[in-house]
Formats: structure tokens, C-alpha cells, sequence
């Protein structure tokens, strides 16, 4: 399984969006004040996919086998570890609880159904086309609350970044699959120069978003101030002293 997407033939178009995705996990690195567990998921989704534009490009080669069985995995994990990031939004209980069960569920059934029909492009895609409607689904329903917050709190304005690169990628990502696996399109250098402006612009906008991020901070509970009046025992105590 070879994914061609990385690969087109203006060689300075296949570096910038291959070495393109280095950015977000050095954006991440010099962001370590505002770092966040669920960034994790997102930087090794990012390594996955330079893995692969490197394999695909001729930068490395691991052996026919290995180079396989890395694209493959770069497919397979790459919906789970973006479902796993999109938690770091501000997301109500039964909004995070759905994009968990729905993890979970993506997990267990692709694993089941990859070991019954077997590992090759026919059943990866399948399991792709599913995920990216997945991920598209719940990032558009992300992206219009966390929209509305970033215009009354400007410290949410990173995390707008983050969600639009999402859904950008993912809707063009979404599109490719369908022109090449339901449609079988045969413009395929069309198809690969989409895939490499999505990848260049999305990954912009994620760096931008990382870069930018404030991370709210925890609200400590303020004591409140005892008041300088006197309490009632003091009045009785005041109002019986002067009679």
C-alpha cells in the first residue's frame, strides 16, 4: 500500500508539504508554557504523516515491507489521535462523551473488522471513509461553538485556529476519498495537488493556532473579604454600652 498523495511531479510543492509538517511540533516545543496533554495525539498524528510524505518522496526507505506497514499504520491511527485532540476544546458532557464512544467504537470495530476481512486497500479505505466523516461531523459541531466563544473571549481565538484546521483538512481530505475511492476519478494530479495545498494550508493554520494559544487558566476560588461593619453581637453590645 503505497499512498501516492505526497508525491506529485513539482518536487518543491512534495518538500513544502512534506517538511511543511515539522512546523505544528515545533510550534509546540516553543509553546511548553501553554502545553496540553491532548497536544500528544496531534504531534505524533503530524509525525505520522511526515513519516509518510518522506517514505513517499524517497526521502527514506524502511524496505518495501516496513515502508507498508508505516503508511498503513499513518492511516489507520491517524482518525483516533485527531478524535483523542478534539477534546481539548471546550466541549459540553455529552459532547465529549459521544466523541469517546465514538473513539471507542472506531477502535474496537475497525479492529474487528480489519481481523475478519483482513488488512488490504479495499477494507483501509472503507475504515478511512468512516473516520474522516467521524472527524468532519464532530469538528464542524466544534468549530461553530468554539467560533461564537473566541468572539467574546479572545483567549479562545487559538483554539479557532486549531478546530478551522480541522475541519478545512478533513473536508478536503473527506472529498479526495470520495472522489478516489466511491467516484474512482482519474485526475489524479488534481486530486494530489488538492491533498498538498490542504495539508500546506491546514497545517498553517494549526501552527498559528498553537502558537497564539493562551491556556485558561485554573480560576481560584477568592476568600471573601470580611467586612469592616459590625456583626450583630457587636451592635447589641454597642447599642447596650451607650444605654
Amino acid at each position: 500500500m503505497k499512498n501516492e498523495l505526497f508525491n506529485t511531479g513539482n518536487i518543491w510543492l512534495n518538500l513544502i508539504s512534506t517538511f511543511i509538517l515539522l512546523v505544528p511540533v515545533i510550534s509546540m516545543l516553543l509553546k511548553k508554557s501553554t502545553w496540553n496533554k491532548n497536544f500528544i495525539p496531534l504531534a505524533v498524528c503530524f509525525i505520522l504523516l511526515l513519516g509518510t510524505g518522506l517514505i513517499n518522496n524517497d526521502f527514506i526507505n524502511l524496505g518495501e515491507n516496513a515502508n507498508t506497514v508505516f503508511i498503513t499504520a499513518s492511516v489507520v491511527f491517524q482518525i483516533p489521535l485527531i478524535l483523542l485532540f478534539l477534546n481539548y476544546f471546550n466541549l459540553n458532557p455529552e459532547l465529549k462523551k459521544a466523541v469517546r464512544v465514538s473513539l471507542l467504537a472506531y477502535i474496537i470495530g475497525g479492529t474487528l473488522f480489519l481481523s475478519v476481512k483482513g488488512v488490504n486497500s479495499h477494507t483501509i479505505g472503507l475504515l478511512l471513509g468512516t473516520g474522516l466523516s467521524l472527524v468532519l461531523i464532530y469538528g464542524l459541531i466544534i468549530f461553530f461553538r468554539q467560533i461564537k466563544e473566541s468572539v467574546h473571549n479572545r483567549r479562545e481565538t487559538g483554539k479557532a485556529f486549531m478546530i478551522s484546521a480541522v475541519v478545512f483538512a478533513y473536508a478536503c481530505y473527506l472529498f479526495i476519498y470520495l472522489m478516489s475511492y466511491v467516484f474512482h476519478s482519474k485526475e489524479n494530479m488534481e486530486i494530489k495537488l488538492l491533498f498538498q495545498l490542504a495539508t500546506i494550508i491546514s497545517t498553517l493554520l494549526v501552527s498559528t493556532g498553537l502558537l497564539i494559544n493562551v491556556n485558561t487558566p485554573v480560576e481560584i476560588p477568592v476568600e471573601k473579604k470580611m467586612s469592616n461593619l459590625p456583626m450583630l453581637t457587636d451592635w447589641e453590645e454597642y447599642t447596650t454600652g451607650r444605654n
